[in-house]
């Protein structure tokens, strides 16, 4: 029988748990215009929630930065559609919060409370979002950031103890993940990061699994500084400025199943990461300056069991010295594929200098191979031993030797370098497979999305003894891997040819890859991109009108003027000269079939249409611009003037005169405008000249610097310094009225065409980094948007509905171009909503 005294026990801890039981948590509406809501603003919500309450927004703006103070609540726009849930930002100081469905303008923070930090959060979930200037973590643990869009930003986590963090699925454009100074055991999962990287910074006991990284150029995709035991795999790392690097006392990281390819530096580099060793497993590494690069007393390395490829350079660099006891550390290379047309280079040049000497220097050794024992190498040889040594062009070691007992270890040692022996170099054993024909045939994951494309190939060819591909057809192999991963990062339709063989014989099999323009969509526009010129030179100060571009480009000392036909999609070149060191920018511009430059420090016209070029002034001339029949150009008169030649009548005149510098002319129909600096010591100032009325004005009396002035109708813009900032203003002839366009204190070089004005702005960039991007507003609807998210656009360019730039997202400096257009049907490609080209 059970007493009472046991039944008032239970009955008192049911009481207790129903009074703290989330039975009794309730939804919360939100709706901005206050149609049958419980609140307008989500902080009036959030400040009247208990702990397990759901607060519900409906679509709409919500311009506040939300405080979420209250543990354990649920905050989810009511569509689950970041496009229609707009918030100003999130501010997370409690335990077990959700934040779901929403496009977040400013950082999403997520922090403890306390002078220090010393009230950590945990437990808290981020997903489902799209974020604009990327969620910042300091002191949470536990928790998840999931399934979200951040656009020109990151993630970057900071603690002091064990974060436990999971950061997957996110795709992430022109930013990357931060983990610096503390945080271990968090899990970097299957995330996207095009033009970003991942970077960790004194942190152990991550898992950085499964992620896509490109277009990192001017670091490393995959980043360690003094890291430890680390586990770095199956990620695909494309067109970094390095694949994966270590740096400083990054030691017993196990990088493992990697693929890391046209990379302009390095596939796999360390540097000074000390004797603790790191294990180099499984990974492809292709098509890079230089396939692994250990230097600077980095020792106890294994490398085994990878494939490293066709890289320019050297397959392996090494520049081992160390200045600390022991000096008897090894690197240790093992059951590899080396098929470079330099495999390695070992660099001894720092080993004997005085420095090296003084400072009782050793020498690290490297072993080639370990002991022969049986085992199945990466060949499918029955031994282990050492590694393929081959050559793109088949005279490689390996692939001459001999191996008379066909056991797949050669009958000689092999000398890769004076200090450098193979003592067992594999040989491929599968001799069998060449007594039949081979057959060729392969698949790829994916055959039509948006650059930057990476793709996927997998070789199912039989009895074929070595494979090559060629992923553009243009003659020169790009790999002899079985399972490549290649970048498309132009837009076109790419020809992809396997061609396998064995002594019976050869084969081969050809596919299609397109690779569309990038798309991107802003509210209801969308942003398809195309890279114009694709040239290892620089292309700068693109001009556009109509159908046609031009620009200038360096080609070894050449200086140019190209033409691309938008329509036909062909590049003509201009004009070429080898004599103009003096006066190296030609400052192209067109209008209709006439192009005008300056060459020689002259300004000369070409025409498209009879394909004769004139020389219009043979006086010196900066800064050509051309309306209908008018050029214009800044030249000299005992200082500097803005002088026009009317190609109709053959006649040249002199617009001002020598009082004051006159600087960067612009012109629109009868209005020519230009910054002039009235006195000696005073700032530049906006002005124009009507040539119908003959009158010059000065636009705006204020006495901030003002510059670069561009014009279109009744509208002149330009860069303003008032308020110590840098900002696009405008003025209005037929109102005279000036608007104030930009307010991020870094804007420059604007351009206008109609309703809408471009700018270059660095409101991004980060310390000693510059982050310029374009963006464009629109006078029509008040609405500014952000053209690209690379941060390396600048000098832009406008023509109806289509943008030109220049920019070094590639390293040197390309053409690129957006065409604008306004949404219709609604799709999604690679998870990220887009529409239709129109």
């Amino acid at each position: 029988m059970v007493n009472k005294s046991t039944i008032f026990l239970v009955a008192a801890i049911f009481l207790l748990i129903a009074a703290h039981s989330p039975a009794s948590a309730k939804e919360i509406m939100v709706d901005d215009n206050g149609s049958g809501a419980d609140f307008q603003s989500i902080q009036e919500a959030v400040n009247s929630s208990s702990p397990g309450d759901v607060v519900l927004v409906s679509p709409g703006s919500y311009n506040e930065s939300v405080d979420i103070e209250i543990q354990n609540i649920s905050i989810f726009s009511d569509s689950e559609d970041p496009e229609d849930t707009t918030v100003r930002a999130f501010n997370i100081s409690a335990n077990n919060t959700i934040i779901s469905g929403f496009s977040i303008e400013e950082v999403l923070a997520l922090q403890g409370s306390g002078a220090y930090y010393n009230y950590p959060v945990e437990n808290c979930t981020v997903k489902n979002n799209t974020l604009k200037s990327g969620i910042d973590i300091n002191e949470c643990y536990n928790s998840t950031i999931e399934r979200n869009v951040i656009l020109n930003s990151g993630i970057s986590l900071n603690s002091f103890d064990e974060a436990n963090f999971t950061i997957s699925d996110n795709l992430i454009f022109n930013g990357g993940i931060d983990i610096y100074q503390g945080p271990d055991n968090c899990t970097l999962l299957n995330n996207t990061l095009l033009n970003g990287s991942i970077r960790l910074t004194e942190c152990d006991n991550h898992k950085i699994l499964g992620n896509y990284i490109s277009n990192s150029l001017r670091c490393s995709g995959i980043g360690l500084w003094e890291s430890y035991s680390n586990e770095i795999e199956n990620n695909t790392v494309v067109n970094c400025s390095n694949g994966i690097s270590m740096e400083f006392l990054s030691s017993q990281n196990i990088i493992n199943n990697n693929t890391l390819t046209t990379c302009s530096d390095k596939g796999i580099w360390i540097k000074g990461s000390g004797g603790g060793g790191n294990s180099l497993l499984n990974n492809t590494i292709s098509n890079n300056n230089i396939g692994i690069w250990m230097g600077g007393d980095s020792s106890n390395n294994l490398v085994a069991n990878n494939k490293v490829e066709l890289n320019k350079k050297y397959g392996v660099y090494l520049n081992e010295v160390s200045y600390e006891l022991p000096h008897n550390r090894t690197n240790q290379f093992q059951n590899n594929i080396f098929n470079n047309t330099v495999n390695l280079f070992n660099d001894t040049s720092s080993h004997y200098t005085t420095e090296a000497i003084n400072n009782g220097a050793g020498i690290f050794t490297v072993s080639w191979n370990t002991t022969k024992t049986s085992g199945t190498n990466i060949l499918g040889g029955p031994y282990l031993g050492g590694n393929l040594w081959a050559k793109p062009d088949g005279t490689g070691f390996s692939q001459i030797c001999a191996d008379s007992d066909g056991n797949g270890i050669g009958d000689l040692p092999y000398n890769i370098t004076d200090n450098d022996t193979d003592y067992f170099p594999l040989v491929s054993s599968s001799r069998s497979k060449e007594t039949i024909i081979p057959v060729a045939n392969f698949s790829t994951n994916i055959t039509h999305t948006l650059v930057p494309l990476a793709v996927k190939f997998t070789d199912f060819s039989k009895n074929a003894t070595a494979v090559v591909w060629d992923f553009s057809n243009d003659g020169i192999p790009d790999s002899t891997a079985s399972t490549p991963v290649y970048a498309y990062t132009y837009p076109g339709n790419y020809t992809i040819n396997l061609t396998v063989n064995n002594t019976k014989g050869m084969d081969s099999k050809s596919s299609t890859v397109t690779a569309s323009p990038a798309q991107r969509l802003e509210g209801k526009l969308i942003l398809t991109e195309f890279q114009i010129t694709a040239n290892e030179s620089d292309e700068i100060k693109p001009a556009i009108y109509g159908d046609k571009i031009v620009w200038q480009g360096n080609h070894n000392g050449t200086y140019t003027v190209h033409l691309y036909d938008i329509y036909t999609s062909s590049e003509t070149p201009i004009v070429s000269s080898n004599n103009s060191e003096l006066y190296p920018e030609f400052f192209p511009t067109i209008y209709d079939d006439r192009v005008v430059w300056r060459e020689s420090g002259k300004i000369n016209l070409y025409n498209l249409s009879t394909s004769t070029k004139t020389l219009i002034s043979n006086e010196l001339g900066i800064y050509p611009v051309i309306y209908g029949d008018k050029i214009v150009w800044q030249g000299e008169c005992n200082g500097d003037c803005i002088y026009m030649y009317d190609i109709s009548s053959s006649k040249q005149v002199r617009i001002t005169n020598n009082k004051s510098a006159s600087n960067q002319p612009a012109i629109y129909e009868n209005r020519i405008v230009w910054e002039s600096r009235p006195t000696a010591n005073g700032s530049s100032k906006i002005f124009m000249y009507d040539l119908s009325t003959e009158n010059e004005t000065q636009i705006i009396t204020d006495e901030s610097y003002q510059q670069f002035p561009a014009i279109y109708g009744d509208r002149i813009v330009w860069e303003d310094y008032r308020n110590g900032n840098k900002d696009i203003y405008m003025y209005d002839l037929s109102t005279a009225k000036e608007i104030h366009i930009t307010t991020s204190g870094l804007a420059f070089d604007p351009a206008i065409y109609g309703d809408r004005i471009v700018w270059q702005d660095n409101r991004n960039d980060k310390e000693y980094i510059e982050n310029s991007d374009i963006y464009m507003y629109d006078l029509s609807t008040s609405k500014e948007t952000q053209i690209t998210t690379c941060g390396s656009a600048s000098s832009p360019t406008i023509y109806g509905n289509k943008i030109v730039w220049e920019d070094r997202r590639n390293g040197n400096t390309d053409i690129y171009m957006c065409i604008i257009s306004e949404q219709e049907e609604k799709q999604t490609v690679a998870g990220l909503p887009i529409s239709p080209t129109s």
